[in-house]
């Protein structure tokens, strides 16, 4: 069939002026215009440089860490409340998340419904491995609770969050978040490199009382915020080479290391490193992040 003359002509006028302008569009050099001029720009994959956290600040710990741990505080601390009861105490004798549980005080302590409150037991007197001074009571948290309603000298709580089993008669602190410190770890301490010359302390209490201790492992050391750490802060740990009237020897119910006497020069034997979690005045919590070998009750510390 052929096409009418108009319309053919039309259409021998659009391939006329169609075929240059694409091939303008394809090859504008060809053209000798404007577009001729434009440069063309590449981006190349390979000249952008990968994205990565390697060199970003890293969590020091978890919340298990600075939040289920504990503190240092006086040998007779003074607290809010006392867990006197519980809804399930026919069925309990310890509890747990969800719980409720009823304290001997309430609105003549001014407790309010919606207040927050660490719960608390008593732990050990930390005495000082070195030294043997009384540096006050370890108490461990035992997990959070928010208080439901209040009557004039009673109130009722509900446990949030338990980090263990929370037994009758533990206590209620003010709760203050703790947040989990940020840090950039460095490369650790190793034979031949010499003291930071900053200030230094020991480790002077272990969770649950273990004395043998490694990477991971949660202490206290005789340094706080009178020393000038901060929590996200790295601390050396050493002790020195083992000699007839120094070295790791026994004290009490651990195994403590003994420096050697003043005039006695011995290299540093270094062990490992810890991040801290949080800060008293004179002490602080604290994760050991590396261990190289065994680390004990006693060993020194040092700020990086």
């Amino acid at each position: 069939m052929r096409l009418p003359v108009r319309l053919a002509a039309q259409l021998s006028l659009l391939v006329t002026i169609g075929a240059p302008l694409a091939l303008a569009q394809q090859n504008p050099e060809l053209t000798g215009g404007q577009m001729a001029q434009t440069p063309v720009s590449i981006t190349r994959i390979e000249a952008t440089a990968p994205q990565t956290t390697e060199a970003a600040p890293q969590p020091l710990g978890s919340e298990s860490e600075v939040a289920c741990f504990g503190y240092l505080g006086p040998d007779r601390e003074g607290f809010v409340a006392t867990v006197i009861g519980a809804q399930e105490v026919s069925e309990q004798t310890d509890f747990t998340t969800n719980n409720l549980l009823y304290l001997d005080a309430g609105a003549d302590r001014g407790l309010k419904a919606g207040d927050e409150f660490w719960i608390v037991t008593p732990g050990d007197v930390v005495v000082h491995p070195f030294s043997g001074h009384d540096m006050g009571r370890f108490y461990d948290y035992r997990g959070r609770a928010v208080v439901l309603c209040v009557e004039a000298h009673t109130a009722t709580v509900r446990i949030t969050h338990a980090c263990t089993d929370i037994p009758m008669g533990s206590y209620l602190k003010s709760y203050e978040p703790i947040p989990i410190p940020l840090g950039r770890k460095s490369p650790p301490a190793v034979a031949c490199d010499p003291p930071s010359g900053k200030a230094k302390g020991r480790i002077v209490y272990t969770r649950d009382g273990v004395y043998q201790i490694g990477t991971d492992t949660d202490v206290l050391v005789d340094l706080g915020l009178a020393e000038g750490l901060q929590p996200g802060d790295f601390l050396t740990i050493y002790r020195y080479a083992t000699g007839f009237e120094y070295g790791i020897r026994p004290q009490g119910t651990y195994w403590v290391n003994v420096p050697p006497a003043e005039g006695v020069s011995i290299p540093r034997t270094y062990l490992g490193e810890l991040a801290i979690l949080s800060v008293g005045d004179h002490s602080a919590t604290a994760r050991i992040t590396d261990a190289n070998r065994l680390i004990e009750v006693g060993d020194e510390v040092e700020l990086k």
